[in-house]
């Protein structure tokens, strides 16, 4: 990039399209090494000469709140997420090679929030989350200017496949169970900010995803009831170094707690991605939930890296 090509310009879009999802494969191409990228942006929608699947690039997508920064023809930044609920959580990438005739990351970064802030009230939006998907000191800098508060931290862990673990019989999800399977999972993540409070619109609405595979949703019955389930997700186009098998969701019943099950169903759901080829598991676990990342140890995970999120109101919020 030429001095002169390096002026920062920021666009702000309320719905995702292909060019947005292209503007944000790029750069996370860019910004992250390659065992830090993720699938986050896999399933959104591509513009023509950005893979296999095509889509009109000029036509409105769901609803996506994001700003997206440019310095002369190359993206530096993108800053967004889905409106749900009077929330929004953003997702948050900067080229840390941003020149500094552009002000570098930190102004970046700054400049997207900004941009975004004053859309919030036309979105509704009365919550905001940044992610910081992995930590990098422009997040530091912006949370402390604008007064966030840190509310989460999530490891990323990953381990070797197969592991060395004796799995628990288990077996494939089906229609019939979807009944049961929401009030299992309600009673095991009651608490939980994102998992609790499913319903079945909301389960059939993940199970609709592509990635969806019903033998890779391992259920484990007890005295005639589900006492607990594995659910996986094959990362089978990420742009990391290599394929992923996530544990994407591991839930026991309260009624089961302390029979030892953890090990062993964690264990029946990387089995399961073992025997699909893939040679990497992986999964997502609160930073303060010392005993699953002890179980999880156990297993041959060790922490990758760790996300932060702070959250940030609106003033307008604040004073209802």
């Amino acid at each position: 990039m030429e001095p002169g090509d390096a002026r920062l310009d920021i666009r702000v879009v309320d719905t995702l399209d292909g060019l947005v999802s292209a503007h944000a494969r790029e750069l996370l191409a860019r910004a992250l090494p390659p065992e830090e990228q993720d699938d986050r942006f896999d399933e959104w929608p591509r513009a023509d000469g950005d893979g296999d699947d095509v889509s009109d690039a000029g036509s409105a997508g769901p609803s996506h709140l994001a700003a997206l920064a440019t310095a002369g023809s190359d993206p530096v930044g993108y800053l967004g997420g889905a409106p749900s609920d009077g929330v929004v959580q953003l997702d948050a990438l900067v080229d840390p090679l941003t020149p500094s005739e552009a002000g570098g990351a930190d102004r970046v970064l700054a400049a997207m929030f900004d941009a975004v802030v004053e859309q919030l009230g036309a979105a509704g939006i009365e919550r905001v989350e940044l992610w910081a998907k992995p930590v990098r000191s422009w997040h530091r800098s912006l949370a402390e200017s604008r007064d966030m508060t840190e509310f989460r931290a999530l490891h990323q862990m990953r381990c070797p496949l197969p592991v060395d673990a004796e799995p628990i019989p288990t077996r494939a999800f089906t229609d019939d169970d979807l009944d049961e399977l929401v009030l299992v999972n309600n009673r095991a993540f009651a608490s939980h900010p994102d998992q609790g409070g499913q319903t079945v619109e909301t389960l059939t609405s993940t199970m609709s995803e592509p990635w969806f595979r019903a033998d890779g949703l391992r259920i484990f019955e007890r005295d005639g009831r589900i006492a607990g389930f594995c659910w996986t997700k094959i990362h089978r186009s990420p742009p990391a170094a290599t394929e992923l098998g996530e544990i994407y969701v591991i839930g026991v019943d309260p009624d089961f707690h302390g029979q030892g099950l953890g090990v062993p169903m964690t264990a029946a759901g990387l089995d399961w991605l073992a025997d699909q080829g893939i040679e990497t598991g992986m999964l997502y676990v609160e930073a303060d939930n010392v005993p699953a990342v002890r179980t999880y140890e156990r297993l041959g995970f060790v922490v990758l890296r760790t996300d932060l999120a702070w959250i940030w109101a609106p003033p307008a919020a604040d004073s209802r």
